[in-house]
């Protein structure tokens, strides 16, 4: 089990048995369940037509629930594995529902991250299970990627990321003033800035710089470049990461982010998510 911060494709989610708990989007008094009743497409056509901005709720403890107890009516063992606790309280209300569940196994994971980096997680963990691992294995296998992950991101409007506390408005201001272009790092469990550079493309060319020399064994790293509503922005970095690595990585593929962080990044950001092999 994880959460639409996750950003699962529908059909891999579908395909791997991983249950995803969609964060709520609001448009004013309108509350949108991530990916249930709100697309990406319609996301942003909200995003271009409403005055207010969105904000992003977490799911309720009776969302977690209902969820668990579906899970272990057929004798299952969830293990969930949610958005890094220090930018949502998800797993929270994730831990409030289980706490009242008096049946089967529940573990939860706070991956430390959020996007790519919780969907990686949450794929592998679903493989481990598919192949036969034991749960206590699985969650070994989940410890190691949170120590092995890095995340890093660069945002050419600041405005929703300062509106959300993610960048202070201080420090947003400098950063405009100044035509400065921070990078990014989410490796932790919380946003950090990994520098600060001139112009967007050169921020570009930092995230790769910065995963390059966290990825390790190349054969077995798993790389995703996130877009938020830039398709080919993200080819663009795939295909120049690509060309500095000295092999073919197990996974490297890209993927769009969905409305709930598509909230805090705005339209045309991108960002590298890694597990090191």
């Amino acid at each position: 089990m994880t959460d639409s911060t996750s950003d699962l494709r529908p059909e891999l989610a579908a395909e791997l048995g991983i249950t995803v708990v969609p964060l709520f989007v609001n448009f004013g008094e309108q509350r949108y369940r991530d990916g249930v009743d709100l697309t990406r497409e319609r996301f942003y056509e909200l995003l271009r037509t409403e005055h207010e901005l969105p904000t992003t709720t977490q799911p309720t403890a009776a969302m977690f629930d209902a969820a668990f107890r579906e899970e272990l009516s057929v004798g299952g063992v969830v293990v969930g594995i949610f958005i890094s606790e220090k930018l949502s309280g998800t797993i929270n209300a994730a831990r409030a529902a289980a706490g009242n569940i008096g049946l089967g196994r529940i573990e939860l994971v706070d991956s430390l991250t959020a996007t790519a980096g919780l969907g990686m997680q949450a794929i592998h963990a679903a493989e481990l299970a598919r192949d036969g691992a034991e749960i206590d294995d699985v969650l070994t296998a989940l410890h190691a990627d949170r120590r092995a992950q890095h995340g890093y991101a660069a945002l050419p409007d600041l405005s929703h990321a300062v509106r959300t506390g993610r960048i202070g408005k201080a420090r947003a201001a400098i950063g405009t003033m100044l035509r400065i272009v921070p990078v990014l790092r989410l490796d932790r469990g919380e946003v950090e800035e990994e520098a600060r550079v001139r112009t967007f493309e050169r921020a570009q060319q930092t995230m790769i710089e910065s995963t390059l020399r966290t990825i390790g064994d190349v054969e077995r790293a798993r790389i995703v470049v996130m877009h938020s509503h830039a398709p080919d922005l993200a080819v663009s970095v795939r295909e120049r990461l690509r060309s500095r690595l000295s092999a073919e990585p197990a996974m490297l593929t890209i993927a769009e982010a969905g409305p709930t962080i598509a909230v805090h990044a705005g339209a045309g950001a991108v960002g590298i998510f890694s597990i090191a092999g």
